[in-house]
């Protein structure tokens, strides 16, 4: 398996040099490392030139956001999977690649593999074996703790350039939901989640941005998946959780509509009666 590591920077010097080393110390060299910077001014060039040959590929220039230098990335990129690694994001361990692909060459393949995301803050967030819409309704997976394969964006698209910070997500249910690919949970973790990354640090941008991209994959089941998402806190959300078929979810959430309209309604006239 040939792997292309992106890693995307824009002003955080200090960040981008941590994950480069990560990257760089790896004891499996098998893989091309290809960083994209958005032109930043604050030493994050400099940072680049001093690992340049142990980079495959570099850019300085001016982007359009997030989304569109990970497109760039992957525009240049010649493996058969591509792992996103962000400026402040970096690898478990100097062995954690050696790791992934022994743990791969010993499992069925997949489109995409996922592991649980370690955070910088020290919380681990823990994924199923089985994904299901429901699970990344949930808790979504992060592209920094995903191996995709590369020829699913030339075949279904490359990432929403119109969004700021849910295009990953977006990408995601498209895959699950539309394209049926298959998802490998993976034992290695892949890498530590840099919490100062724009979609951490902009939950409400990321919560309307959502919305939009619910829209967007799910179309006419829409309005009943935002109920789910909306509810998921509540009694509510416990009713149809366990359930992934989009029909039964309709019936449920209809059934539930009309339950809870007539108990309002009867507590409507005891209240009118006394």
């Amino acid at each position: 398996m040939k792997l292309s590591i992106i890693t995307i920077n824009k002003n955080n010097a200090s960040g981008l040099d941590r994950t480069i080393q990560s990257v760089i110390s790896q004891t499996n060299k098998d893989f091309e490392y290809i960083v994209i910077d958005g032109a930043s001014t604050d030493g994050s060039v400099e940072v680049i030139k001093k690992y340049s040959s142990g980079i495959n590929y570099w850019v300085s220039e001016k982007d359009t956001g997030v989304y569109n230098a990970m497109n760039k990335g992957i525009q240049k990129a010649q493996g058969d999977y591509c792992l996103f690694l962000n400026s402040g994001d970096y690898l478990v361990s100097s062995t954690t690649l050696q790791d992934i692909i022994n743990e791969i060459s010993n499992i069925e393949q997949a489109d995409i593999f996922y592991s649980n995301c370690i955070r910088t803050d020290g919380i681990t967030s823990y994924y199923p074996d089985y994904l299901t819409i429901n699970n990344l309704l949930d808790n979504a997976i992060n592209h920094q703790n995903t191996i995709i394969k590369r020829i699913l964006f030339l075949e279904h698209g490359y990432y929403n350039e119109k969004f700021r910070v849910a295009s990953d997500r977006e990408f995601f249910l498209y895959e699950l939901w539309k394209y049926k690919s298959k998802f490998i949970h993976l034992k290695t973790n892949i890498s530590i989640y840099d919490m100062n990354g724009i979609s951490s640090i902009n939950i409400s941008d990321s919560r309307t941005e959502y919305m939009d991209v619910l829209k967007n994959v799910f179309q006419e089941l829409s309005e009943t998946i935002i109920e789910v998402y909306n509810y998921h806190e509540t009694i509510y959300y416990d009713i149809i959780k366990n359930y992934d078929n989009s029909k039964l979810l309709v019936f449920i959430l209809r059934t539930y509509r009309f339950i809870m309209l007539k108990i309002l309604k009867f507590r409507h006239l005891l209240k009118t009666k006394l």
